[in-house]
């Protein structure tokens, strides 16, 4: 059975209305807040300006050295969340897009339903790289003034500082679901605080899919303006905590990697796009 079937698009709203006590929730929430709709009409996208920052860090891992400043030259809109159950499906059943897009360049499926944890506002995950790339295929098509994909190494940890240096965008209690408060599983996205450019989820619930394939020492060779990532290589990156993860691997800077086909029930994404 369908996951956006009225039944599920009422718990959901239900669920919404009970966890709407922050003030920053009240009357934000809007029946196709979590859809596809609110992606393409833009509701649930955010600019994000260009700008300059401090990249990676001198206290974490060997490979988030050296601490450098980075110039992401051209602003860029960015999915305030994590990208949905609901909107995955919409997108990879989408019954005019071309029957080729349902699989990987491998020849590999992709499922309409990959997530462990089931729920329409619950973030997507248990997606490869590659499976991702079929899903911007079909959205790409779907939406004629976009293009979308996935955000690079700097753009993601640029939003996710929002303008701050260090840990970011305040306490980790109030912005991110981590180990400690996650009861063992992913949550609706949302429902934390965002950051001071309105995103939300970036330092926890899951890890997220950048664009960039992955080289240790990247930070010492990448261009000071908008890194496009290292050559292509065997692994890619994901940014950000998950629901699993203690606060100190919820940092900003933390990079993990693996296999583009890999799939894990910790990992999705969110969108950036730019206008055609």
């Amino acid at each position: 059975m369908s996951i956006l079937n009225a039944q599920s698009r009422r718990r959901f709203l239900s669920v919404t209305a009970a966890a709407a006590g922050a003030s920053w929730l009240q009357g934000m929430q809007r029946p196709d807040e979590f859809g596809i709709d609110a992606l393409i009409d833009g509701v649930s996208m955010t600019k994000i300006p260009a700008g300059e920052f401090v990249m990676g860090s001198n206290f974490g891992n060997s490979d988030e050295q050296p601490q450098h400043r980075v110039r992401i030259t051209r602003s860029f809109e960015m999915s305030k969340f994590e990208v949905t159950q609901a909107q995955w499906e919409t997108v990879m059943l989408d019954p005019h897009a071309p029957s080729a897009q349902r699989f990987t360049p491998q020849g590999v499926a992709v499922s309409t339903a990959p997530s462990h944890f089931k729920g329409a506002n619950l973030p997507v995950e248990g997606v490869s790289w590659d499976d991702i790339q079929v899903f911007l295929s079909r959205l790409n098509a779907r939406d004629i003034a976009h293009i979308y994909r996935l955000p690079t190494e700097a753009e993601w940890e640029y939003a996710c500082k929002a303008g701050k240096r260090g840990s970011g965008s305040g306490g980790l209690e109030k912005t991110a679901w981590d180990k400690s408060n996650s009861r063992d599983q992913t949550q609706p996205v949302g429902q934390k605080e965002p950051n001071a450019w309105g995103l939300h989820d970036m330092r926890g619930n899951v890890s997220e899919w950048v664009e960039d394939w992955y080289r240790a020492d990247y930070y010492a060779l990448s261009p000071a303006a908008d890194p496009p990532g290292p050559e292509p290589g065997s692994y890619r990156v994901y940014r950000g905590g998950c629901w699993f993860d203690a606060e100190e691997y919820c940092r900003p800077a933390l990079r993990r990697f693996d296999f583009p086909s890999s799939r894990f029930y910790n990992v999705g994404f969110r969108l950036v796009r730019n206008s055609r």
